[in-house]
């Protein structure tokens, strides 16, 4: 029930006054259709071809990076085997197989390797300390800090990786209490030139992550003015300084999906929440050398940027289009609706009485057709009307002549009528047909300018009634009171009882007041063609006349016992076509019903509105 009130709603609101705005909106709907819909996929296109593009760049940043970071990791592991393996390093043995109490010896050979190891240090400024450390004592042996020498590092992990697994080793990033930073360290073992299974000293050393690691991640090209690189650990620590948190070091920890994946070996991208709880556009991987996962991300605010440009200027020439649609739109219904609005309006000006009025218009079309024809009938028509207006005139002087005048006035009104009938009769009916074609041309096509066309033809309907009006013959004048009507068909079933000899009854419970004169004459006549039809051909043996009257609605109907006929088959007789002409001259219903056995009904409905006005009158 609600959506049916709601669409009755909608419906309502859309009604148009006019033809132009009408034409308006469906030629705009018309163009705007297949244009949103191609915007549409054009739009969708090129923002996915301008994502893929977007991912595919960021995906290729990572991917340099990741290389960037391998590289550097993969210099560093040379770095340190070849201190490894270098023959200064394997001097430590001497000091292991050597006299101890040669203490002058052996401190000769340490200085001879801290040396080495600090001219290493000095080439190579992404160390900060490089030592080796006792196997056995766990302590160290040699350093390029001095004073570190004969103690033991503050954190085995600096060696126990290397010397359990017995080959390189690559210490996670962790906080140093030394140096109270966050650092990271390489350690391989030192084997013995004469037994290469036995270790006799673990090389570690420690990289400065501010000028390398940390420095290469803040080189931040290609990723715009929100992007970062992060690494983490496999528990999604934050190895590296931030963009928007410098204090990021092993003091974060990032909750987002590729947190999880990472650690699992995958590699992706993603749109997701940052630290700062702004959504990010984040490429990530798996760093397999380290265990990292590593993440270049940018802010979808910035990523987006072509994007967002792009759909702000769909929208301006969205707009723009809008615009032209509309204008285009209005034009091209103008075009159309002018000759009909004109049309239009010379069919009303003249349906008012000014028949000197023309409406014709210069357009070739079938608009143009119908005006010009139009005019021609109305021409016709008023040289008609000119006619029974000086008849009309003669009548109104002559009315004090005999009764045998009346006679002759009733012959020439007869002949006037005819002559309307036949004459400017055929012309309304051929531009009745006309203007029905047009109208149905018009449906087919689906063209909103049918309603008009129908209009035109309704308008050229009631030209021909007024037509028919003039055609008719003048009514005998019936004494107008209010009981006149019951009186007529009292005389009337009288005189035609007298007249063919057949029976006619009149039924009548109560009487029938009417207070129209014209409606008066006319249902008299009809009831006087309707006896005259059934005496003709029905031969009936009974004639009943039936009156009466509910609220405002008079009905009379006359029925007879004849042959009756079939109606379906019958063709359309002057008889019939009379008193259906006469009962639209009144606005009353005829219905004709005949059967072969029963014979024939002839009723007609007639709503009294005069005794609605004298009622208010007398109420005022």
């Amino acid at each position: 029930m609600l959506k049916s009130l709601m669409t009755k709603t909608v419906l309502k609101k859309f009604k148009y006054k006019g033809i132009r705005a009408r034409l308006t909106f469906w030629f705009f709907i018309i163009a705007m259709l297949p244009l949103i819909m191609v915007n549409i996929a054009i739009y969708f296109h090129m923002v996915s071809a301008m994502k893929l593009s977007i991912f595919k760049n960021l995906e290729a940043i990572r991917d340099i990076k990741v290389s960037e970071l391998n590289q550097l990791l993969e210099e560093k592991i040379i770095d340190i085997r070849n201190i490894s393996s270098d023959n200064e390093i394997w001097f430590v043995e001497k000091i292991n197989n050597g006299n101890e109490e040669d203490k002058q010896r052996n401190f000769a050979i340490i200085k001879e390797a801290r040396d080495f190891l600090n001219r290493y240090l000095r080439n190579h400024d992404d160390f900060y300390e490089i030592f080796v450390v006792n196997p056995y004592t766990k302590k160290i042996m040699i350093s390029t800090f001095k004073k570190r020498e004969g103690r033991r590092p503050l954190a085995d992990s600096h060696f126990e990786g290397a010397l359990q697994s017995s080959s390189l080793f690559i210490e996670d990033i962790h906080y140093s209490s030394t140096v109270t930073k966050p650092c990271m360290a390489l350690s391989i073992p030192i084997f013995s030139l004469t037994d290469s299974s036995h270790i006799i000293g673990i090389l570690v050393a420690r990289i400065k992550l501010e000028t390398s690691l940390f420095k290469m991640l803040s080189d931040l090209t290609g990723i715009g003015k929100t992007g970062e690189h992060l690494i983490f650990n496999k528990d999604a620590i934050v190895l590296n300084k931030l963009r928007w948190h410098r204090n990021t070091p092993l003091n974060m920890k990032i909750i987002a999906k590729s947190a999880v994946d990472v650690p699992l070996g995958n590699t992706g991208i993603l749109e997701t929440m940052d630290y700062r709880g702004e959504k990010v556009l984040a490429a990530y991987t798996y760093i397999q050398l380290t265990g990292w996962g590593f993440v270049s991300k940018q802010d979808l605010k910035e990523v987006y940027a072509p994007i967002n440009l792009l759909r702000k200027w769909m929208i301006v020439i969205f707009i723009a289009t809008v615009f032209g649609v509309i204008v285009v739109s209005f034009r091209v219904s103008q075009s159309i609706s002018s000759p009909i609005k004109a049309l239009h309006k010379g069919s009303e000006i003249i349906g008012s009485g000014n028949l000197d009025y023309k409406v014709g218009t210069d357009t070739q079309d079938e608009i143009g057709e119908l005006s010009r024809i139009f005019d021609l009938m109305i021409e016709t028509l008023n040289t008609t009307t000119a006619s029974w207006k000086d008849l009309n005139r003669e009548i109104s002087e002559r009315k004090h002549l005999e009764k045998t005048l009346l006679e002759i006035e009733e012959q020439e009104r007869r002949r006037i009528g005819h002559d309307l009938h036949d004459n400017v009769g055929q012309q309304l009916a051929a531009i009745s047909f006309k203007t029905q074609g047009l109208e149905n041309m018009l449906r087919k096509k689906m063209i909103p300018e049918a309603e008009d066309a129908a209009r035109i033809t309704y308008l050229i309907d009631m030209s021909k009634k007024q037509l028919k009006s003039f055609s008719s013959g003048l009514s005998p004048m019936l004494k107008q009171d209010e009981y006149s009507l019951m009186t007529a068909m009292v005389d009337l079933a009288s005189n035609s009882e007298k007249l063919f000899g057949i029976k006619c009854l009149i039924k009548c419970s109560e009487p029938v007041l009417i207070y129209n004169e014209a409606a008066l004459i006319h249902l008299y006549r009809i009831a006087q063609e309707a006896i005259t039809n059934a005496v003709r051909h029905a031969k009936p043996g009974q004639i009943e006349i039936s009156l009466n009257k509910k609220r405002n609605e008079i009905t009379l109907s006359i029925e007879d016992n004849g042959t009756g006929f079939d109606i379906s088959n019958q063709k359309r007789g002057m008889g019939l076509e009379i008193m259906r002409y006469r009962a639209n001259i009144i606005n009353a219903l005829l219905d004709i019903r005949s059967d072969t056995k029963k014979g024939t009904l002839v009723t007609c409905s007639f709503y009294d509105k005069q005794e609605n006005d004298k009622n208010t009158k007398t109420n005022l």
